[in-house]
């Protein structure tokens, strides 16, 4: 089920670039000091006017700072006042506002909350018990009323994660971070029938009535460029931002026969993300056959780390809650369920070929805009549901506690977690899941919003350990058609491909001549000091690229590595050329990784990760 095979949409390959060029030619601003000629006799009459002057710029700086003070808090944030001057702003800045809420912003915010949860609950009032059951039914079900003050819950969690947000002056993004095969790029649909998009309209309102953005980060790709959630999970501060609020994974068709389904690699992310500075919850898109609620171990997996939030929501399960018996709407092509022939949004389209076409619940394996339409709206009922609970906790806490900015929890900083803080793990080897930081990544593939975990070394760099010598390996980006890539003939022939280009894309840096010298990357501090390169593009190019390739050399702060203790790990792309070194420095400070082929080479090397 690999995209690649999917699509054989390929255009000229794009000019490649040295991935060491650098910006030169910036421009620094110079400041001249101008020595004025001539001087001021200070006579006795001259200083009696300067003291006036004085006492009046004095009541001017009076009377504009009383007229500023009351004028600073506009729209529920912090308005610059032209001629605030530094001392008085380093003053401003010592005390955080309390709250960017006032009583007229919580209640737009509720308003257009109950809003969406009034037009989700309409909409889905014709399925089996009103539709709570698909709305709320996750593989773990959610009962705010019952569980939003335990603070073990994933209900308290996902309240404690809305009410911080809308809490804290200096979040003006709510952030939802996305990692996943080509089920969460949405592939065989346009971009804007997938369930983000989805889900960005919908919940958006509600955000926008806090006077904050929604933002979510589509970090899923495409099986061609050979990555699963074996070894793109290392990659989740990179993939998306580090300060995203929650994060969701879908790898279904991937965990299918692999090893623990998954387990080990949703439970290593789980622990990872709590080690971000917004500890967000994980939520787990399942979309094929069944639910995690059907296994034993998924059940003690969602139980062991219910106080962080995790969950999982399973589409085709929640289709089924809602009264559909029948197993032919999951038939690939299939245009609605028992209930609905098209989405909200399709019931005012015209043209009928587009309208049965986003009443699709399966393209294939990859979920059509109805099946999408089901995941963005359980997602926005049970986000939506927090925020209300959040809303009511605030104005509680407002209301009778006026030292609520010194006792109340959502306006401290969260409690920093370590590793010894978290439960004991249950599948993921405490090697790598145990740790006190979330690993680093460099991915060159395409999209990443967040932190590069290592860097390539300028060839000039006075502390690269080969300055001087060649180093002129390549950009690599696949080429492909962006305007027909995984998206269906009907999208493409009437809408603007703007609404419908998928950003995915497989990438790196490559080489394929001993000519071109090295490669050197530094790499950030490490607490266990296990490193990995990743191949492109392709599911097993990790043996022919590196591991069987004598003519690929490695090394590590100047020592060439022995190739015989590499392994391939963690998934058929990539290499384990270093086990455990720890936090090693070298003579430059930071490690340095050099690659570099030897004459004889006869494989173009592309490195994605």
């Amino acid at each position: 089920m690999d995209d690649e095979e999917m699509s054989s949409l390929l255009a000229a390959a794009p000019k490649k670039r040295n991935v060491n060029n650098q910006i030169k030619g910036s421009k620094t601003a110079s400041f001249k000091a101008v020595e004025q000629e001539g001087t001021i006799r200070l006579t006795p009459k001259v200083l009696r006017l300067i003291a006036v002057v004085l006492v009046i710029l004095m009541g001017l700086c009076y009377q504009v700072g009383r007229f500023t003070s009351s004028q600073t808090i506009v729209s529920g944030g912090t308005k610059q006042i032209p001629g605030d001057n530094v001392q008085q702003k380093k003053k401003k800045d010592k005390k955080k506002p309390d709250s960017k809420l006032s009583a007229t912003r919580i209640q737009a915010i509720r308003d257009e909350a109950e809003s969406l949860i009034s037009t989700l609950d309409d909409y889905y009032k014709v399925y089996k018990n009103k539709g709570k059951d698909m709305l709320l039914g996750w593989a773990s079900e959610y009962n705010f009323e019952d569980n939003k003050d335990d603070s073990s819950s994933k209900e308290y969690k996902l309240v404690d994660t809305m009410a911080r947000a809308l809490i804290d002056p200096d979040q003006n993004v709510f952030k939802i971070g996305v990692i996943g095969s080509s089920v969460a790029a949405g592939h065989d649909n346009c971009r804007y029938d997938n369930y983000q998009s989805q889900l960005e309209r919908l919940f958006s309102g509600v955000w926008k009535a806090a006077d904050m953005t929604l933002e979510i980060q589509n970090a899923g790709e495409g099986g061609g460029c050979g990555d699963s959630h074996k070894n793109q999970v290392y990659c989740v501060q990179q993939n998306v931002s580090p300060d995203v609020d929650i994060v969701h994974y879908s790898w279904t068709y991937f965990e299918v026969g692999a090893e623990e389904g998954g387990r080990s690699e949703r439970e290593s992310l789980v622990r990872w993300t709590q080690l971000l500075p917004h500890q967000p919850p994980v939520h787990a898109l399942h979309v094929g056959d069944g639910c995690y609620s059907s296994k034993r171990e998924e059940r003690e997996l969602f139980e062991h780390y219910n106080a962080y939030g995790y969950n999982g929501f399973c589409m085709r399960e929640a289709f089924n809650k809602g009264g559909n018996t029948d197993s032919e709407i999951f038939e690939g092509g299939h245009v609605g369920d028992a209930y609905k022939m098209t989405t909200r949004y399709g019931e005012a389209e015209n043209n009928t070929e587009r309208k049965d076409s986003l009443g699709t619940i399966l393209r294939n394996w990859h979920p059509g805009p109805l099946g999408f339409q089901m995941v963005a709206d359980a997602m926005g009922y049970v986000y939506t549901t927090a925020i209300l609970h959040a809303l009511e906790q605030i104005e509680s806490t407002m209301a009778n506690d006026k030292d609520y900015t010194t006792s109340s929890a959502w306006w401290q900083p969260r409690p920093l977690i370590i590793k010894s803080d978290l439960p004991e793990p249950k599948f993921c080897d405490a090697t790598y899941c145990s740790v006190n930081q979330p690993p680093g990544c460099l991915n060159f593939e395409l999209p990443t919003f967040g932190w590069r975990g290592a860097s390539i070394a300028p060839p000039d760099d006075s502390l690269n350990p080969y300055k001087g010598e060649v180093q002129d390996w390549e950009e690599y980006v696949r080429p492909q058609k962006v305007k027909e890539y995984m998206i269906p003939r009907l999208e493409m022939k009437i809408l603007d491909p703007e609404m419908c280009i998928f950003p995915d894309n497989c990438a790196g840096v490559q080489a394929s001549s001993a000519e071109q010298g090295k490669i050197v990357f530094k790499l950030p501090k490490m607490e266990l000091g296990v490193i990995a390169i990743c191949g492109c593009c392709g599911k097993e190019v990790a043996e022919p690229y590196f591991l069987k390739n004598k003519y690929f050399e490695a090394d590590l702060n100047g020592k060439v590595l022995d190739r015989r203790t590499w392994d391939i790990w963690p998934e058929q792309k990539c290499v384990r050329l270093v086990k455990d070194h720890g936090n090693v420095v070298s003579d430059y400070g930071h490690s340095y990784l050099t690659l570099q082929l030897k004459p004889g080479n006869r494989e173009n090397v592309i490195i994605s990760h």
